[in-house]
């Protein structure tokens, strides 16, 4: 990928596809996270009441266009479809066990926004922006249209090699690491290797000031990086992400990476997880905020990283989970007043939704679609808090003790798969907790939360 400075990003891409779905295919299908900023779509990357921080500087607009696709050298007639053209269907007739090459080439035009795939004030955010293979499941291709709640993010596990081209002087954070780089005519390219990630993703500026360490953990050594742009204590949040590290290998299971990155870049949202790479806003309004979202976002490695779930469908596997273990941590490290206070804050924002009227159709069931949410807010009660006091629960239930062996059988499970609710339920099952019931109650909306 050559990325210009300005606003366009060139991209050439080989997708080495085994077909391990036991039927044979007719075509493969990507999702194009790009088309999400185009002009006049019917679903926009922002809901109405944030426009104003979502752009600084009036409506501004993006996509993909896809120039030419190959199917093992020979190129073929690709399908833009779904809606707002967020899929690229490739033909092909691949066997049960076969494999093939797709080629893309592609030119993505960056929208100027505070977002995931944007041109920011100070930053460059390439998330989402190569096309992605569908996950394919229950028969075929999840071909899922994008969301404005949530994060309408659904992939496998895969190894990126990323030759990255971007001006001279601005920094590259990206998901595993450089392994090589060099500098020539004004531009820099990268050579970078991610393996076993869920997605790969890329910050750059010429703003980013970088500190980096070694973290010895369960006998490997780990390169921890943080670039920032207005933290005024990194140290401190260096060591924030390093606890959560340790803490979570501990109690989950071993950090099966050997890189991990944080970056402060704006987002329009309090942070973002990526593989080994996550984001955190640097307009959250409290440090403690800025601290416990670097937590809950170093969780995320374990939950949607290392063990996928339907982002879809059921969010709150992912996030819920993610939340439980930002106060977890709060807790296995002493502090029970923090993890009281968490759990307190979920009960008080998931209330405010459940005393709504009937008539103003809050839904209170757990798995349903992320383009069901009406606002973020709604969103969050339901699949943070709610999920947050699911697993609140099991921990009242379990103890300590058993609900971490339950969660670390959960991990080792599931480790680089794609996880469900059932799932979830067996590791608890293993452990002598009989969770199954609880889960349901929460997830189909019967729990009564007082």
């Amino acid at each position: 990928m050559t990325y210009d400075g300005g606003r366009e990003v060139t991209l050439h891409e080989d997708v080495l596809f085994v077909n391990d779905t036991d039927s044979a295919l007719n075509h493969i299908s990507f999702r194009l996270c790009a088309n999400a900023y185009a002009e006049g779509n019917s679903v926009k990357p922002y809901f109405d009441s944030a426009a104003d921080d979502f752009f600084y500087n009036g409506e501004s607009f993006g996509n993909i266009d896809i120039s030419n696709v190959k199917l093992d050298r020979k190129t073929v007639d690709f399908v833009i479809c779904g809606d707002d053209d967020s899929i690229l269907r490739v033909p092909c007739s691949l066997p049960a066990e076969g494999a093939a090459t797709v080629t893309i080439d592609a030119v993505v035009t960056l929208a100027e926004c505070n977002s995931r795939l944007a041109v920011t004030e100070r930053t460059v955010n390439l998330t989402g922006f190569y096309p992605v293979l569908c996950v394919f499941e229950y028969g075929g291709w999840r071909e899922d249209a994008f969301s404005t709640a949530g994060d309408p993010f659904y992939s496998d596990i895969a190894t990126y090699s990323v030759t990255a081209v971007t001006p001279a002087g601005m920094a590259v954070a990206c998901s595993g690491r450089v392994i090589e780089s060099s500098t020539e005519g004004g531009f820099t390219t990268s050579e970078i290797t991610a393996e076993n990630v869920r997605d790969f993703a890329m910050c750059l500026s010429d703003e980013f000031e970088e500190t980096y360490t070694n973290l010895a953990l369960n006998g490997r050594e780990i390169t921890v990086r943080y670039f920032r742009l207005s933290d005024s204590d990194a140290p401190r949040t260096l060591a924030v992400a390093l606890n959560a590290l340790t803490t979570f290998s501990k109690a989950f299971g071993a950090y099966p990476y050997a890189d991990f990155t944080l970056v402060e870049t704006p987002m329009g949202a309090g942070g973002m997880e990526y593989g080994t790479l996550v984001t955190v806003d640097p307009a959250l309004p409290s440090r403690e905020e800025f601290e416990r979202t670097v937590i809950h976002e170093v969780a995320h490695q374990w939950w949607f990283g290392a063990v996928g779930s339907d982002q879809f469908n059921s969010p709150w596997l992912d996030e819920g989970l993610t939340e439980f273990s930002t106060a977890f941590c709060l807790l296995l490290n002493g502090d029970e007043e923090a993890y009281r206070s968490m759990v307190r804050s979920a009960k008080d924002c998931y209330a405010t939704y459940a005393r709504l009227p009937a008539s103003i159709g809050f839904d209170s069931s757990m798995n349903r679609p992320i383009t069901s949410y009406l606002t973020s807010g709604e969103y969050v009660a339901v699949t943070y808090c709610k999920g947050l006091l699911l697993f609140d629960t099991l921990l009242s239930l379990a103890g300590r003790e058993r609900m971490t062996a339950a969660l670390a059988d959960y991990f080792s499970s599931h480790l680089f798969g794609i996880a469900t609710q059932s799932d979830l339920a067996a590791a608890f099952e293993r452990a002598g907790i009989a969770a199954d019931p609880i889960i349901d109650s929460f997830t189909d909306g019967t729990a009564v939360i007082s």
